[in-house]
Parts: C-alpha cells; structure tokens; sequence
C-alpha cells in the first residue's frame, strides 16, 4: 500500500484485518472454496499467498499425516489463477521443507526437535505444495524464510537460490516483506525456489523470547477457535 499498489485482501475473517486503506479491499475467501478465489481475481493481479494454518505451540499433538492446506489451498489457488488469466504466483513456503526430520519422537526438552517432530506432517505437506507450484506452469517464486520477528527492518538477509540455506537464523518481518514485494515486478528469480536467512543465530531466551510468542501465538490461536469460520 505505501508502494501504491491496489491492494485485494483474502481472508476468512475479513473483519479481523486492521488495516484500513482506499486502496485496500478486503474480502472474505477460503483456500478451500475455490470459487471465493475466482471471485477475488480479475486476471491480471500478482497472486501472494502466505497462506499458513493457527497453531497452538502450548499444544503437543502432532500434525496428523491428513494435513493437506498447503498441497490442497495452493492447488485452489493456481486453478482459480489459470480459470481468471493470472499468471505470476508468488507463494511462502519455509526453510522448514529442507530440515532433517527426527526418525523417532525425540525426548522432552529440546524445543527444536520437538517442534520438528510433531510438525513432520506439516512440513512435507509444504514440500509436497512445492512441486505443485513449480508443476503449475505459471510464473512462479517459492520463499522459503527462517524464523521471523517483529522488528524494524534491517536489510542484513541473504539468499540462496534453488540450494539450501544456513539454518537457526532470525531475520524481520519486514524485509521478508520487502523482498516479497519486489518480486511483484522483478524477474530475477522467477521459476526458482529462494531461500533467505542472516548471520544473526536464534538464541531463545537471548535474542528471542520463547515464552512471549509461545504467548501471542496462543492468544491467536485462541480468538481463531472461538469465532464463526
């Protein structure tokens, strides 16, 4: 919006969106209701998804084998692009993809291990929506960011494209952003998959509070279960 652009907004609470501006128009969809995509679209906009499920971190269930917003909502999304004429996808997967999975349930303690255990589910489903984006024949960019945080943007981030990336970085909310946008007009990296991080290492309980976004994260989760879909 700052940039100029016009702005549609997709969401399934639509009134939960804060921001208000005469360039933004803000409407209620669904991944899972292609039809709400094809009524959001013209065929001529950039196409952003950073579509992601609510999670409760206090919660230990694992994400069950199922899982399929990624690999589904996704598929949604490029078959409403191709029935409305959109061509340019640019779509946030996560570093998460190219981890080394724990092949047996780790012991309690381990916060890593533990996250990476009981959402094995979560992110091979986010792999496996890869290859249907870079099967989908259009215009594409795959992003896959390292852990994210609400700080003023420090331009300190580094890419490394179709290869895999440093792992146990942090890097703001706001360059992630930035970069994103600039592929709305940029070819560089167009067909690839890229994966970003920093020099700076996340240290919970240094440069990261574990227990405050454990917190807001459950707070989030909490106001989403118990609102209308």
């Amino acid at each position: 919006l700052a940039a100029g652009h016009e702005v549609i907004g997709i969401a399934r609470r639509p009134g939960d969106v804060t921001i208000k501006d005469p360039r933004l128009k803000l409407l209620k969809g669904d991944v899972y209701d292609q039809a709400s995509l094809e009524a959001a679209m013209t065929g001529k906009e950039v196409v952003i998804s950073m579509v992601g499920p609510r999670v409760d971190p206090t919660d230990t269930a694992e994400t069950p084998p199922t899982f399929d917003l990624f690999t589904t909502g996704t598929a949604h999304i490029i078959a409403a692009m191709k029935k409305k004429g959109n061509r340019r996808l640019l779509v946030a997967s996560s570093l998460g993809v190219e981890d080394e999975f724990p092949t047996v349930k780790p012991a309690p303690g381990d916060f890593r291990l533990g996250w990476l255990w009981k959402s094995r589910y979560l992110y091979q489903n986010m792999e496996d929506m890869e290859g249907v984006v870079r099967a989908s024949g259009l215009d594409y960019v795959i992003f896959r960011p390292p852990f994210l945080v609400e700080e003023p943007a420090r331009k300190d981030y580094k890419l490394s494209v179709n290869t895999n990336s440093p792992k146990g970085t942090m890097m703001t909310y706001a360059d992630f952003g930035a970069f994103v946008l600039e592929q709305v007009s940029g070819n560089q990296y167009l067909g690839s998959s890229v994966g970003m991080y920093t020099d700076r290492p996340l240290k919970f309980g240094e440069n990261a509070d574990l227990d405050k976004l454990a917190k807001e994260a459950k707070e989030k989760f909490d106001r989403a279960n118990t609102k209308q879909p």
